[in-house]
């Protein structure tokens, strides 16, 4: 086994409980000694820390925002406002 991300490598959640995915920093690979290899992370804008499995995240890079139904429909509503000279 070995680490798939590198320290100083942006992450993300891979199941987010809330919309909001916040970025990570991987600080530390760990020794492997479980199953899976793990990582401290650290919050960039909170400054949270906490351990993780690598299956429990995934590379910033790969994250693609995703929007919610409610918010597809408020960004079809909206009528483009014109401007007169």
């Amino acid at each position: 086994m070995i680490h798939k991300y590198e320290v100083g490598q942006s992450v993300v959640p891979a199941s987010p409980l809330r919309p909001s995915r916040n970025t990570y920093v991987v600080v530390k690979q760990l020794p492997l000694t479980s199953y899976e290899p793990q990582y401290w992370i650290q919050g960039v804008r909170s400054g949270v820390d906490c351990v993780v499995c690598e299956s429990q995240i995934q590379a910033a890079d790969d994250h693609q925002p995703r929007l919610s139904f409610a918010a597809l429909g408020a960004l079809g509503a909206r009528a483009p406002t014109r401007k007169s000279a």
